[in-house]
């Protein structure tokens, strides 16, 4: 995290500077700063100030965005000095001018690219992505996904037609439904609880088996039923409506949802919008400059002299 943390300080400075300014100051000493941001170090004639706490605490997790690190915390004084560890830093690689180097110009500008896509994106998200936003989805899904009323029953369930029927006129006899249950029933799921299958809404068991206890009334005793499992004989305990999973249960899914296709749909536009062609053979930078062979040039210039010998 500290990692990022120093290349997202490096970077995010060329955004403000100019050229003259980046080669001689920190890019940071070259931000414009809000009113009333206060310098909190000073490190070999430049300062450090607050936002740059709170910008780095934001980045490493300790407080939300838009949040400052109170200075009372505990993790204040470690950002603080990471900071001045990465200012030093700074300051003494640009006097060796590595800020000149080649491969520094370029990890820099790939940097400075990544920090303002993520910035294009954050703004993106503010505007897509909110408390409205997110409330509005909620409340679309739950009327889409209406599960109608939820059934409690019990079943015993067995093999034969011949058996299932045996079973039921013992219990229209008044024989107990939960011990014959437990004695005949081949669900080891619910056997042990007397046939007890909770609430259900219909779309959770095989339809031959909810469709005819759906219909049925409370109280009321079905079978036998056919389903894939075997023969069953049904009785529904109670009705009610199936209860939707609340607003703070689903916000976290429903928040991840919309981020992700939010970001999927800005980057279709920016692409639909520009000319992207990829190559499927490299191509040189036209920066480049051409080495000269070294041994090929050797190697003409030495018959001279044995051509000078002969003579």
């Amino acid at each position: 995290m500290k990692t990022l943390i120093l290349i997202g300080l490096s970077a995010a400075c060329l955004v403000s500077c100019t050229p003259a300014a980046t080669e001689n100051r920190p890019a940071l000493e070259n931000v414009t700063r809000a009113d009333g941001d206060t310098v909190v170090a000073r490190v070999s004639g430049t300062t450090l100030f607050a936002s740059d706490v709170d910008l780095a605490a934001q980045e490493q997790g300790f407080v939300d965005e838009g949040i400052s690190l109170p200075i009372t915390d505990a993790r204040y004084r470690q950002v603080l000095d990471e900071l001045i560890d990465q200012r030093l830093l700074a300051l003494d690689a640009e006097n060796q001018g590595l800020n000149t180097d080649r491969e520094a110009k370029i990890r820099l500008a790939a940097a400075r690219e990544r920090i303002l896509g993520n910035i294009r994106v954050e703004r993106h998200l503010r505007e897509t992505v909110n408390e409205a936003s997110i409330r509005r989805m909620y409340e679309e899904q739950a009327k889409l996904a209406a599960r109608g009323d939820e059934v409690r029953a019990r079943h015993i369930l067995v093999e034969e037609k011949a058996k299932a029927d045996e079973l039921l006129k013992k219990l229209d006899a008044g024989e107990d439904f939960g011990a014959l249950a437990i004695t005949h029933s081949i669900d080891e799921g619910s056997s042990d609880r007397g046939g007890d299958l909770g609430y259900f809404t219909q779309d959770m068991l095989d339809d031959r088996f909810t469709q005819p206890v759906f219909n049925a009334g409370k109280g009321e005793r079905i079978g036998p039923i056919k389903s894939e499992f075997g023969w069953h004989i049904a009785e529904v305990l109670d009705r009610r409506p199936a209860p939707q999973p609340s607003f703070e249960t689903l916000r976290p899914k429903i928040a991840n949802f919309m981020t992700f296709d939010a970001i999927q749909d800005l980057l279709k536009d920016l692409r639909e919008g520009a000319e992207v062609e990829i190559l499927t053979e490299g191509q040189t930078s036209p920066n480049s400059e051409p080495e000269t062979p070294q041994d090929e040039t050797s190697e003409s210039a030495s018959p001279e002299p044995e051509a000078a010998e002969n003579e």
